[in-house]
């Protein structure tokens, strides 16, 4: 790993992952404060919430929320966390090589006495650094407002989620360091990163909603994704080993592809 293109990935990120951290902080606290007003009156939101279409239940991953496992997951966890994230590291990953392209940068990029896997090992590093540090805001936000409210989270359980958390960012990251290695264009790896996430939450809907497309589920990777119910059991889904072999997989795809391509324009 070069240490030099480490420091200056990890610069160039600060910024942002600093934004992205307190609009996470600042959302998740939100929401963690409303608990003890739907805790209140859990029993009548259940019961308006059964009557909601299985299609959208299924999106939010609603199930019993007057739990604040339940309730953090349909609000927070489930669909804006992954959102919000996922956009993060699609925006970030996809400019990882392509953007040196776009920019007219690659040569000066290049030019360092370092080889090409050391360089992007470097910026990988500080990428998926900023991934693990926007896992760590959400967990001490979840940590620090349900001791406001009165919810004790147990260390196993915080643990747990945050496994899942960062499953979840290293394998979009990697797909979208790898499309990024492909392209010559940051828009276009990035779309190509967006619709893939996207097709995969589809994919988790639509298998949800009959077991006549149950089989669906094995081809998204939000099967594995399930930080509600690491934080209910405090247990690591096994699929979740899956989400960091595609991060990883497509991480190296990205560094054998950039060392053989053509990137100067």
């Amino acid at each position: 790993m070069s240490v030099v293109m480490l420091r200056r990935a990890a610069a160039d990120l600060r910024r942002t992952t600093l934004w992205y951290a307190l609009g996470l902080a600042l959302y998740g606290m939100l929401i963690v404060l409303y608990f003890p007003t739907v805790r209140d009156n859990g029993e009548q939101l259940n019961e308006y919430l059964a009557s909601f279409p299985e299609a959208l239940r299924a999106a939010f991953g609603i199930e019993d929320i007057t739990s604040f496992a339940g309730f953090l997951g349909a609000e927070f966890l489930n669909l804006i966390w992954p959102l919000i994230v996922g956009t993060f590291v699609v925006m970030t990953g996809a400019g990882l090589v392509a953007q040196e392209i776009e920019r007219g940068t690659v040569e000066f990029w290049l030019s360092v006495p370092e080889t090409r896997a050391r360089l992007l090992v470097g910026k990988l590093g500080a990428f998926f650094s900023a991934g693990a540090v926007l896992v760590l805001v959400t967990l001490l936000t979840l940590e620090i407002g349900g001791a406001i409210v009165g919810e004790s989270i147990a260390p196993r359980a915080l643990l747990a989620t945050g496994v899942v958390l960062l499953g979840y960012s290293v394998a979009v990251g990697g797909y979208a360091a790898l499309f990024s290695a492909l392209s010559n264009d940051r828009g276009r790896a990035a779309g190509l990163a967006a619709a893939l996430t996207l097709g995969f939450y589809l994919l988790w809907v639509l298998s949800s909603l009959s077991e006549r497309w149950d089989w669906l589920r094995y081809l998204t990777i939000f099967t594995a994704f399930d930080p509600q119910g690491a934080l209910g059991s405090g247990v690591v889904p096994a699929g979740v080993v899956s989400l960091f072999a595609i991060g990883i997989g497509a991480s190296i795809a990205a560094l054998v592809v950039f060392q053989r391509r053509d990137v100067i324009r």
